[in-house]
């Protein structure tokens, strides 16, 4: 831990050193131009010209709409933005601040020029490596849910946990999800007994966009993030359409339909309702196994949200969300109608239901004093789940409250701002586990966090700034909490970007509710005492390089990310045992190295091309490996990721290829006697997707397939035959247990 100090006080005086060779006699103005939109919304306009009329040094604004130019002469500045069919605008900027620009569209008479804006990007002016995904990205997939958003994307991984529940989980950086901090509007989204299936609470119609953060988060939003941040912004009252369906149906059976209706209510109340329904009825079994691949479904999810808009200098929203959902999956019998599998005397069957309640709320008060502001953000949560599986069984209870209070303001003007603010989280575990014929064991923690934080910002001059941000947090179970991050940004040229970052995270891990699918499997569990688990902590290192450049005349990204996370403590959760599934506190190294080299072309009108490397190396020390270091099992040693995109004129047609290559990952030891299965690494293999979009006036027509090569994982299950002998396990997973799945739907939008 010293040591990992010292480095971030070398980092922090290097900062002030760069700081005092740089030249600040150049002049900065930033600031955003955006459109108003038909509904009288503000909406960024990429691709205007700015430019400074005394000298004519000019930019183009990025994907938010943002901006910066530096010239060498005194204040005032006559800036002026302008856009193709666009009104022009002049500001006179008499002192340092930022500055936007409201363009007004105009008619033109003989000819309309239309451009595209990307559906993912990132900003060469945040100091924090962020990655923007809107809803167009994402609907260049199935995208049902949170844990399929990520199908074209690089930066996040996406695999199953087992061969019975088709659930799906993510990895970033080469370590599992539950180390990304996952946050909706930035507020707790996955935390807790959630941690396995939540990604499936969230359709993926609500998304408005969502933001991925690589490395250490802003102390801000948390003492968590060790691996990356993950923050989906959903569809609020004013951006919702009036009316949004979109029904979704497949090849195996499941049907979903999401709606959004938004209005305004008496006075100045606005509202959005947003509705979620998926239906499974029937088991499916691609593999002929005799044991459903994926849930029989019925899940019902409701969000109301409300906004006050009467106040200019303030912001309420609050919103209540509901979802009630019942999964059944396992052994196919012959009293199945749509099956001719034999009999079982007793048919090994998981049933799940869960519910999960919340009321959040967020605050925003704007203060006279330019860039000065007060935002309060809470959250209450309960969440109920009962799981049975074979003779087994897991029930869970949490409930939580979370709030966060967050003033920030400037040192005189905004190239020096801070923030400032205090959170709480307070949360009550109630858990039982059955295993087979053991006793039935209780597991309970209540905890309350109290935390601190301040971050500041320094933006010297046009090319450098950085954040400096600690937080210190007191938990009742595991005493007090010191965290650290650090994030450099510095513009080399006008279209490169290098970032840094360096800082520490905590976990309280949730070991039972995280690790759920193990259990569907013979092992018997061996953990030290619950009360025992310490805190997770790590340190994550990163680095950043992007470079736009123009290519057949069009803009061009290379991306460079190299990220290192080193725990200080982990809680391990061993399967290298085949009978047994060990949890107990890191005894040795554990860490993990991620490399991830990605770029995006557009060739020819319409056409855009995105290729991706990434190589883990991601290893953790087992007290049954004579306390070495060993490769984590189901992490994937490298992936490439392949994209193929086409939009037609005026956006009728989309076209979207996406191939993916996913390299070999250790898989432990399995199964006793005769069916004992040593140690091996997974064959790599592909999995090729699509879709076809036709866009109407009010609606539009997809049509796609999943696993287009049919790749499935060969005998996915030990001991299928027999589930309650002691070698069956259905953890053991590597690669995809569904085959080729087609689908296709309908998404219709009504507004004025």
């Amino acid at each position: 831990m010293r040591k990992n100090l010292v480095l971030l006080l070398s980092l922090i005086v290097g900062v002030n050193q760069l700081y005092a060779q740089i030249d600040h006699s150049d002049y900065e103005i930033t600031g955003f131009v955006f459109e108003r939109d038909a509904q009288g919304k503000l909406k960024p306009l990429p691709g205007a010209h700015v430019f400074c009329v005394k000298d004519q040094q000019g930019t183009v604004t990025d994907v938010q709409g943002a901006f910066v130019i530096q010239t060498d002469h005194a204040y005032p500045h006559p800036i002026m933005a302008s856009f193709v069919g666009y009104e022009s605008d002049t500001i006179e900027v008499k002192k340092a601040g930022e500055i936007q620009f409201i363009l007004s569209s105009k008619t033109l008479d003989e000819i309309k020029l239309l451009d595209r804006q990307k559906t993912n990007a990132k900003s060469l002016l945040q100091v924090k490596n962020v990655e923007w995904i809107s809803a167009s990205e994402l609907y260049k997939a199935a995208c049902c849910n949170l844990s399929e958003s990520f199908e074209t994307n690089p930066s996040v991984d996406v695999s199953f946990t087992d061969a019975i529940t088709g659930a799906r989980q993510i990895q970033m950086l080469g370590l599992d999800g539950v180390y990304t901090q996952i946050l909706f509007e930035n507020m707790p989204l996955l935390r807790g007994l959630s941690a396995s299936y939540g990604l499936n609470y969230l359709p993926g119609s609500w998304i408005e966009s969502i933001q991925i953060a690589k490395g250490t988060g802003s102390v801000v939003n948390g003492f968590e993030s060790l691996s990356g941040q993950i923050n989906a912004e959903l569809f609020k009252p004013q951006t919702a359409d009036k009316i949004f369906w979109n029904t979704y149906l497949n090849s195996a059976g499941m049907m979903e339909n999401n709606f959004i209706f938004s209005a305004p209510v008496k006075g100045d109340w606005q509202t959005a309702l947003l509705g979620h329904y998926s239906y499974l009825g029937k088991s499916v079994d691609h593999n002929d196994d005799h044991f459903a691949d994926d849930f029989q479904t019925n899940r019902v999810s409701l969000l109301n949200r409300w906004e006050y808009l009467g106040f200019d200098n303030r912001h309420i929203m609050f919103g209540l969300r509901y979802l009630t959902e019942d999964k059944l999956s396992g052994q196919i019998s012959a009293d199945d109608p749509d099956t001719d599998a034999f009999e079982f005397a007793r048919p090994y069957e998981v049933d799940m239901h869960t519910e999960q309640a919340e009321f959040h709320s967020k605050m925003g008060f704007i203060f006279d004093k330019p860039g000065t502001s007060l935002g309060l953000i809470s959250s209450l949560r309960y969440h109920n789940q009962e799981t049975s599986f074979g003779t087994s069984r897991y029930s869970g209870m949490q409930q939580s409250m979370y709030l966060n209070a967050i003033y920030q303001s400037n040192f005189g003007d905004d190239s020096k701002s801070y923030k400032l603010g205090m959170s709480y989280y307070g949360d009550n575990y109630q858990e039982k586990l059955k295993l087979r014929a053991n006793d039935e064991g209780s597991y309970e923690r209540y905890d309350q966090t109290l935390g601190a934080f301040g971050e500041f910002q320094f933006k010297k001059c046009v090319r450098f700034s950085s954040i400096l941000g600690m937080r210190a947090d007191y938990s009742r179970q595991w005493g007090m909490w010191y965290s650290p991050r650090l994030h450099l940004r510095y513009n080399p040229l006008e279209n490169m970007v290098l970032r840094a970052s360096a800082g520490r995270a905590h976990r309280q891990a949730n070991v039972l509710a995280e690790n759920i699918s193990y259990f569907f499997s013979s092992r018997e569990l061996e953990m030290d005492d619950y009360e025992d688990l310490e805190a997770e902590k790590a340190w994550n290192y990163g680095f950043n390089f992007t470079y736009n450049f123009y290519l057949l005349g069009k803009e061009s990204t290379f991306n460079m990310d190299f990220y290192q996370t080193d725990f200080e403590n982990q809680v391990v959760v061993d399967v290298e045992q085949s009978q047994r599934i060990k949890m107990y506190n890191l005894n040795g190294a554990s860490y993990s190295t991620s490399l991830q080299l990605d770029a995006s072309i557009e060739p020819a009108e319409g056409w855009e091309v995105k290729f991706a490397q990434k190589w883990n190396e991601t290893k953790t020390t087992y007290a049954t490996d004579a306390l070495t270091s060993t490769y984590v099992p189901f992490v994937a040693k490298y992936r490439s990721l392949v994209q193929l995109s086409y939009t037609s004129w005026q956006d009728k047609w989309d076209v979207n290829l996406t191939l993916q290559n996913i390299g070999p990952s250790r898989v432990p030891a399995q199964g006793l006697g005769e069916e004992f299965v040593e140690e091996f690494w997974s064959p790599n293999f592909n999995l090729l997707s699509g879709q076809l979009t036709r866009r109407f006036k009010k609606f539009e027509w997809y049509f796609g397939v999943e696993n287009a090569l049919n790749y499935l994982q060969d005998n996915p299950i030990r001991s299928v035959d027999n589930p309650f002998s002691e070698n069956f396990d259905a953890a053991m997973i590597w690669g995809p247990v569904m085959g080729r799945k087609w689908y296709s739907g309908i998404r219709v939008r009504i507004n004025d």
